[in-house]
């Protein structure tokens, strides 16, 4: 199952996608973030675009797994969302993303606080391992 992920933030939505086989998740340039329609209009049209059957949209909960301001807005953003992605549309925890990406691009060689919109992307791509994975787990599958 080709899936796409999103990190959305107040400037950036980082973005990434799956192969076909939902084994390999691979960084997509980040959008600028605008309208919160344009925003939708513009991930509707990257899924379409890349026959995405499932959207990931990461979860900022609180330390303590509660649902703070940024879940709550990310929340309304999801059904915004949802309403229109004509795919199904999942939120996932995405605490720890950040630490882990910013982790992986150093160990790349990149300046994580150089390139925020690398940075936004990269932890999509976390957000969208973690859930594949335990996606996989539930139903039985090793990935």
């Amino acid at each position: 199952m080709r899936a796409l992920a999103l990190d959305v933030g107040d400037v950036r939505i980082g973005l990434a996608i799956s192969d076909p086989g939902g084994v390999v998740c691979l960084p997509v340039k980040a959008l600028a973030r605008g309208e919160e329609s344009d925003d939708i209009a513009a991930v509707i049209e990257l899924a379409q675009r890349e026959d995405v059957e499932m959207i990931v949209v990461g979860l900022p909960l609180s330390l303590d797994g509660s649902h703070g301001p940024a879940a709550r807005k990310m929340r309304r953003f999801t059904s915004a969302l949802r309403r229109s992605a004509g795919v199904p549309v999942e939120s996932y925890d995405e605490r720890f993303t950040t630490a882990e990406a910013e982790s992986r691009l150093r160990q790349a060689g990149f300046k994580p606080s150089k390139d925020r919109a690398r940075l936004d992307s990269m932890a999509a791509v976390i957000i969208l391992e973690s859930f594949l994975a335990a996606r996989a787990s539930r139903s039985g599958r090793s990935s």
